[in-house]
């Protein structure tokens, strides 16, 4: 963790997939990330939390869950599904 956050680099930010992309759980819940798929921590919407109540406004607008595991997205040139952000 001490290797993760000393590496954090910040023009990795807007880059990252919560900031533009869902995953979906197999029981349609939506999460910010699939890291956060897997730890079971939902989007933060207190009306659009699965696909069938997708409300885009709300989404747009919510505030990214966020824990100690977000610190490997963003160490040195960043991480993502499709690869380094930058």
């Amino acid at each position: 963790m001490s290797s993760l956050r000393q590496s954090f680099n910040p023009s990795t930010i807007d880059c990252l997939m919560c900031r533009n992309t869902l995953s979906v759980g197999w029981d349609g819940r939506l999460y910010d990330c699939d890291f956060n798929q897997m730890l079971e921590l939902p989007v933060s919407c207190t009306s659009s939390c699965t696909v069938g109540e997708f409300d885009y406004g709300e989404l747009k607008t919510r505030k990214i869950v966020t824990a100690d595991h977000c610190f490997s997205c963003t160490a040195g040139s960043g991480s993502s599904c499709q690869g380094a952000l930058r």
